[in-house]
């Protein structure tokens, strides 16, 4: 794999709407350096502290290591590998989907009008392989859509390189359609490998960034990508926010997250909750 750290192959924000936009559709993803400022950073980390705690394993919408229920670290000691519907959690995380900023990047990308598709989180507790997670396109659960204006914005909250529960990429992947999953049982594992029919032919094309604390990526989602497993002794988040155009229009209503289809900016101005929770019950 080619080994860079986001600041060696990501897009600053510096005013040029066009560059975002050109990097997205060509690339289809692009990366915001130290896109949230260390406090923020530790105030949704503190929030995740506070939360992780509490989802027991059975937890509908959550996932936990499936390789060994001994505690994990002290940020996450049951060692919670996914959480679902994460913005109903705390006011601070649906803050954090509204964030100015992040959904100013979106307006960028999709127009004036932007809804929500889902809130959740991946982590990646202590020393767990994640091969099993494998390689995939989020669009192949989403289709069928009016249009492809759908990406996903991972904000991590720890250092996470190519070893240590990073993200891996192949460029340039949202052009060539969607392959077939395939999920294959593996000797000696809890859980079946996923894969991509045909993957081999791109996987010289890969790459994984090394993210920072604050970091943002954002790509579309046909680009195939997985999470890469966590060496470290210390549980690594990134937390998901997957935002839409309006005008993308879940054809088959099979988004049942309960965040679908939610307002988050109307005619360029980001909403409150209050104001998203208006648009729904007036059917706008």
């Amino acid at each position: 794999f080619k080994q860079k750290t986001a600041y060696e192959i990501g897009v600053r924000l510096v005013g040029s709407e066009m560059c975002i936009r050109d990097s997205y559709e060509s690339e289809g993803y692009i990366i915001l350096p130290r896109f949230f400022d260390d406090a923020e950073v530790q105030e949704l980390l503190e929030v995740m502290r506070r939360i992780l705690p509490t989802i027991n394993r059975g937890t509908l919408t959550a996932d936990h290591d499936p390789w060994t229920q001994e505690p994990g670290d002290d940020l996450n000691p049951l060692r919670v590998s996914y959480i679902n519907d994460l913005f109903e959690y705390d006011q601070r995380l649906d803050d954090h989907m509204r964030s100015k900023r992040l959904v100013g990047v979106m307006m960028d990308l999709f127009g004036s009008d932007i809804t929500a598709f889902q809130s959740a989180t991946v982590i990646k507790p202590p020393q767990i392989n994640f091969d099993y997670h494998g390689w995939h396109q989020d669009m192949y659960d989403y289709q069928p859509l009016s249009n492809f204006k759908n990406a996903n914005a991972m904000t991590y909250l720890g250092d996470m390189g190519p070893g240590t529960g990073s993200t891996s990429l192949v460029p340039r992947s949202h052009l060539v359609g969607i392959l077939q999953p395939v999920w294959e049982d593996v000797e000696g594992w809890p859980k079946k490998q996923r894969r991509l029919e045909g993957f081999e032919k791109y996987e010289p094309d890969v790459i994984t960034p090394h993210f920072r604390p604050g970091d943002v990526l954002v790509f579309d989602s046909r680009l195939m990508h997985r999470a890469n497993s966590n060496a470290d002794d210390a549980t690594k988040i990134g937390l998901v926010n997957v935002f839409q155009s309006a005008d993308c229009i879940d054809i088959e209503g099979k988004n049942d997250f309960h965040v679908a289809n939610l307002p988050i900016a109307s005619q360029g101005k980001v909403l409150t909750r209050e104001e998203s929770m208006k648009m729904v019950s007036e059917g706008g």
